[in-house]
């Protein structure tokens, strides 16, 4: 079935909807919107790795296997998929795109496969490879933002996948499972958080996430994984980090050089550490790096705001949502993974799953305590503010209450204005004043030097005494 032509040369022109095999028109189908990040007009505008797939807009050209098996289902009314049969007819590439693939053969030996960086290379990859002696395959694909959908319909249509984990990678969960299907759904979510490097402030983090996939094969009892990296960010870290140094008896390990990497490469990394048996046999065990990264990641983002409410003695500007992403993270580890992984859990996957719910119930906390102290520390800088206002105010009135009384009790009735000798002068006015004024701060000097000392048990000093009465110091 053709696709909608590709525009002409109107920025307004829109493209008309496909048509069905019998010639009507095709009402399931959603026109892109032309503010969406994926139009020509804004992919101009932006200077990314993301351009458009120019075969996909040839006239003639005719919808994936994948994306024709998406489109009757919508058609056949499962309109959660609209959103992923539109994204479909609109696909972009990232030129950035990195697809690593490795596998654990049934003798325990990893075997990377060279990355691939597009989606023809892909399909002829997943058509001409075969799982002979592999228990477990995974494809570990990276890129900016939203999947293109070019590596949507290669893997989707090679490995049978379920849509709505694409659909969930695209628009997010938005109701799209029910509380019971999330839980059994064979994918999952994990939500990571990284400190902004390109920003002034120290708080910022940037927020992306990681999808997994789990299929058991059809024959046999190992399985395939797909991990789709949101992101192509780089955090200079090493995988050591989340592993336990060696024993003093043990020889040294070589030194290295710390390096950008991306998270897609530290997951990598981590295979050296983990049992490729265990591995084979609990896929929630294969993911735990990923999860001990996503936590260690989380604790940086949490200790670097507690770090600079510190150094500024107050509260810092931050981006919010953290705890939320954090309170999934440790469900997804009570659970773990999805109640429908295939394999059970082991002596090691059940020490690593253990470890793992200790260290997110610790940063629960660490998490919910910072923000104790930050609601904390806000109402007290509220409460001071609003003492020292009325403080600010109590002075204006003892220092304008003596000159009412005094202009109430002269009036107008002084020599150099009545020009009755009788009546007092006018510099006998001022005198009252500031003599009312001084007895008026001496009397509240001493009031406050009364309550520190019955309060707090010491003597103030005179700056702490008058800077109360002429509101510069809260009580």
């Amino acid at each position: 079935m053709a696709l909608p032509p590709s525009p002409v040369s109107s920025e307004n022109s829109t493209p008309p909807p496909p048509l069905h095999t019998n010639g009507t028109t095709n009402e399931h189908y959603i026109n892109p919107s032309p503010t969406s990040p994926f139009t020509r007009k804004s992919r101009k505008a932006t200077k990314s790795s993301l351009q458009a797939y120019s075969p996909w807009e040839q006239p003639g050209q005719t919808r994936g296997p994948y994306h024709n098996y998406v489109h009757s289902l919508v058609q056949a009314g499962w309109d959660k998929l609209k959103p992923l049969d539109a994204y479909l007819c609109t696909d972009v590439e990232d030129q950035d795109l990195i697809i690593s693939v490795f596998d654990i053969s049934d003798d325990y030996q990893l075997k990377r496969w060279p990355d691939i960086h597009d989606e023809v290379v892909l399909a002829k990859f997943l058509a001409e490879q075969t799982r002979a002696r592999v228990k477990v395959r995974l494809y570990l694909a990276e890129q900016r933002g939203n999947l293109a959908a070019g590596v949507m319909e290669a893997l989707g249509s090679a490995l049978d996948l379920d849509p709505r984990f694409f659909q969930w990678s695209v628009s997010g969960n938005k109701h799209i499972l029910s509380a019971s299907e999330h839980h059994r759904a064979p994918y999952v979510s994990v939500g990571f958080g990284v400190p902004k490097v390109e920003t002034a402030s120290r708080t910022d983090a940037e927020n992306f996430k990681v999808s997994v996939y789990i299929q058991p094969d059809a024959v046999g009892d190992g399985w395939t994984g797909i991990l789709l990296f949101s992101s192509h960010s780089k955090i200079e870290l090493s995988s050591h980090n989340i592993n336990p140094p060696p024993l003093f008896t043990s020889p040294r390990p070589t030194p290295i050089t710390p390096k950008p990497a991306s998270f897609r490469s530290l997951y990598l990394e981590t295979f050296a550490y983990l049992d490729l048996a265990q591995a084979t046999l609990s896929p929630f065990y294969a993911i735990s790096p990923l999860l001990r990264l996503n936590c260690f990641c989380w604790g940086n983002v949490i200790n670097s705001i507690r770090d600079e409410d510190r150094r500024i003695n107050g509260i810092s500007d931050t981006t919010v949502g953290h705890s939320e992403e954090i309170q999934k993270s440790r469900a997804l580890v009570q659970r773990g993974g999805s109640l429908s992984w295939p394999g059970g859990e082991g002596k090691l996957a059940a020490e690593a799953r253990q470890a793992l719910e200790e260290d997110f119930k610790h940063l629960v906390e660490q998490t919910d305590l910072l923000w104790q102290n930050r609601d904390r520390m806000a109402s007290i800088r509220q409460h001071k503010s609003e003492t020292r206002w009325t403080t600010l105010t109590n002075s204006f009135t003892y220092v304008f209450a003596p000159i009412t009384i005094m202009s109430g009790i002269y009036g107008m009735n002084v020599a150099q204005i009545s020009g009755s000798s009788s009546n007092p002068n006018i510099w006998q006015f001022f005198v009252a004043v500031v003599a009312l004024n001084v007895l008026v701060l001496m009397i509240l000097a001493l009031s406050n030097w009364v309550h520190i000392m019955t309060k707090h048990g010491r003597r103030a000093g005179a700056k702490e005494v008058f800077g109360f009465a002429v509101g510069k110091v809260a009580r």
